[in-house]
């Protein structure tokens, strides 16, 4: 698929327990007609690389939610260079509103309107400020830069500094509460239409001048009122930004911490405790390690770690690989071989797998049947069954092969 850069976005990630059928799906997008003009982008047929290029998503978006792009080419010219012209003169006050009808009529967690290729929402409906505040924390999350407490370093953070802020993630959206977090909102547009929360940068003629949506996502992720310890209510004084001269005092104020009597004795480190679960299969296939993974070791997060080759979050120190497969996994990668329960977890043409479906289009070879399909995280995959141990996905191109190594 050919997507031009600049053009208008409808992004929606769908709630995790999101019943969705194609027919619900084109009567919430508008019909046939509305869908007709544009191109349609499930993210998850993409390589979890490629959603980093075009729109990252984690670490906000949990497993099992689906997430799709409406993208239309046609709703107003490129700009010659985006990263000098900062003004899409487009109004877009249509698009939002087609933006907030679609997050009415379906399940959406989060919904946002923005331009191919470029940094930043114009406009961004959730049904609770937490998300709002989600969204707007992804930026300060993936920044290799900046620390756990949002200050920014001269050098790259390690790579146990980096999970440390992950894993602070979640707990640094408990600090504010909503009226804490829309209290912040100041120069943008904001307005609820029923459950939905609605914040926008459009001008009164619907124009974007993305600028302002750097305001808006710092105003959102209120990185300044981060607790010292991620997850304990912010002490941060958050007023309602009124309008007028005393509006820079306040907001002075805002960001200001109140002196303690005496700093909290930090506890001590707790001793790092691996998951649970039996230890990974590894085996070589031609020269090439080859993980077989047990059912309690392999999910969605597991797929989408295994297409950003980040093997640390795959392999953990009890696993039983000597040190020369380890350096291989590091430097070569590896294949694996992974169980699923059901064919429905697997998708062919963006359609979730029936046994009907894979019976009639398997290539069989000796009475062993196997089909390419698309496993979510990931991107293609091979299909296979075996009587007696189930069904099995895997990144050989070879399923026999695979099979051999399941036996």
């Amino acid at each position: 698929m050919s997507l031009a850069l600049d053009s208008i976005v409808t992004d929606l990630i769908f709630q995790a327990t999101a019943s969705l059928d194609q027919a619900t799906l084109i009567a919430g997008f508008g019909g046939e007609e509305a869908l007709a003009t544009k191109q349609v982008l499930d993210i998850d047929r993409l390589d979890p690389r490629a959603e980093m290029e075009l729109s990252p998503s984690m670490p906000f978006r949990r497993r099992g939610e689906k997430r799709i792009m409406l993208i239309d080419p046609n709703i107003n010219p490129p700009r010659e260079n985006p990263q000098e012209d900062p003004i899409i003169a487009t109004d877009l006050r249509s698009s939002k509103e087609a933006l907030i009808d679609i997050c009415t009529k379906l399940p959406i967690r989060l919904g946002r309107l923005f331009a191919l290729g470029s940094w930043g929402d114009s406009v961004i409906v959730a049904r609770n400020a937490r998300d709002l505040r989600g969204i707007a924390l992804v930026l300060w999350a993936l920044d290799p830069q900046m620390d756990q407490d949002g200050k920014r370093r001269g050098s790259q953070l390690s790579q146990k500094e980096f999970e440390q802020k992950l894993m602070a993630y979640e707990k640094r959206l408990d600090e504010l509460d909503e009226t804490q977090i829309l209290a912040r909102l100041s120069g943008v547009n904001f307005e609820r239409r029923g459950e939905l929360l609605v914040v926008d940068v459009l001008e009164a003629d619907g124009t974007w001048d993305q600028r302002k949506s750097m305001l808006m996502e710092q105003q959102l992720a209120a990185i300044d009122t981060f607790s010292l310890i991620p997850g304990a209510p912010s002490t941060a004084k958050v007023p309602v930004a009124p309008a007028g001269p005393t509006n820079g005092a306040l907001k002075t104020e805002a960001t200001q911490k109140p002196v303690a009597a005496a700093p909290p004795a930090k506890p001590a480190p707790e001793p790092k405790v691996e998951p649970k679960g039996p230890p990974l299969s590894v085996q070589e296939l031609d020269g090439k390690v080859i993980i077989v993974f047990p059912a309690e070791r392999f999910d969605l997060d597991v797929a989408a770690a295994l297409g950003k080759r980040d093997w640390d979050q795959v392999v953990r120190s009890s696993d039983n690989l000597s040190g020369s497969q380890r350096d291989r996994l590091q430097r070569d990668g590896a294949g694996w071989v992974a169980p699923i329960e059901f064919l429905s977890e697997v998708f062919v043409d963006g359609k979730p797998l029936t046994k009907q479906a894979f019976e009639r289009d398997a290539q069989t070879a000796d009475g062993f049947k196997s089909l390419e399909v698309h496993f979510p995280r990931f991107g293609e995959v091979r299909l296979f069954e075996i009587a007696g141990k189930g069904r099995f996905v895997t990144s050989l191109g070879d399923a026999q092969s695979a099979a051999r190594l399941v036996m």
